[in-house]
């Protein structure tokens, strides 16, 4: 990995500087980048909390910690790997955004089908992509070397430290797919206009960040349980490894059989309701847990995800 960076830096620099900062700037706009990316974890949460009420998943409503995994060393080199490799997504993506003929930045040229159905677009082929490369992950042959890494935490809390928390290679596949998505909507049939990239790249973040986090968020992209996000689908995949490959389009798993409903925690044995039952609205009442969260967060968001280790 060491050598590829250094090759690029000679050979290609502006596939990692497309702006052409100089080396303070680069620096300084990366050290902005990582603040920015604290701060809007931080209120994806807060906005959650407060329309969620504290509705958590059934398994942190048990009264019993679920099990938790602390950054170790190799957590924390891999997430400034991936830092360094997000921060020149951002540059890429903004460059691509700000030059690309494509891609109009004309107000008076946006519409219902640039925008809305440029992001289900996204949305869709993120997923159509993303899957089977999850999926490939999985497989006995390279699960070990890559993937396992993500999976330490069988119960995520930490929102995007949870979430960027792979190895770097699945980074790279991740921002591949991303990309993959935003070629597909701007070179498509939808258009993309530049203002709808903005905002799918920040949906897609914040959706990214509850996957991996306690809340019991579920609504539906496209009606009629055609298009469905549900943070309860990934911690089924955190759980059960096998299944679920899928982050918001799960036809995949309908398609591979891998898909499967969500299973609450063991009932007592003297409880009459069948164990492991289905989460259905209605079928628990959640019990809400004393609020924590105080506005105005670190730089890094370490101190409020301790806080919530549920």
């Amino acid at each position: 990995s060491i050598c590829v960076f250094a090759a690029l830096v000679y050979y290609k620099p502006l596939i990692l500087n497309p702006w052409e900062l100089t080396a303070w700037q680069w620096l300084l706009g990366g050290l902005l980048i990582r603040g920015a990316i604290a701060f809007y974890d931080h209120l994806v949460v807060y906005i959650i909390d407060s329309i969620c009420q504290e509705n958590f998943l059934p398994t942190r409503t048990t009264g019993k910690p679920v099990r938790y995994v602390t950054l170790d060393t190799k957590s924390v080199v891999f997430l400034t790997i991936n830092a360094f490799d997000e921060w020149i997504f951002v540059q890429r993506l903004c460059h691509f955004i700000w030059y690309s003929p494509d891609v109009s930045l004309d107000l008076n040229e946006i519409s219902v089908v640039n925008t809305i159905g440029a992001i289900y677009v996204m949305f869709i082929v993120l997923d159509v992509i993303y899957a089977p490369c999850h999926h490939i992950l999985h497989m006995p042959w390279c699960y070990k070397y890559i993937h396992k890494h993500h999976h330490r935490q069988h119960f995520p809390t930490r929102g995007y430290l949870d979430a960027g928390n792979e190895h770097p290679i699945e980074h790279v596949v991740g921002i591949l797919c991303t990309w993959g998505a935003v070629l597909t909507a701007v070179y498509g049939p939808t258009g993309a206009h530049g203002v709808t990239l903005f905002f799918f790249f920040n949906i897609h973040a914040a959706l990214a960040m509850l996957n991996h986090s306690p809340y019991d968020v579920e609504f539906a992209i496209i009606p009629y349980g055609i298009m469905k996000y549900s943070v309860a689908n990934h911690e089924m995949h955190h759980r059960k490894y096998t299944i679920n490959y899928a982050q918001y389009c799960m036809w995949y798993d309908y398609l591979m059989n891998t898909y499967r409903n969500y299973e609450g925690p063991p009932l007592p044995k003297n409880d009459l309701r069948k164990k492991d039952s289905v989460k259905e609205k209605g079928d628990m009442k959640k019990k809400t847990l004393k609020k924590s969260f105080k506005f105005l967060p670190p730089l890094f968001p370490f101190s409020y995800w301790r806080k919530r280790r549920i």
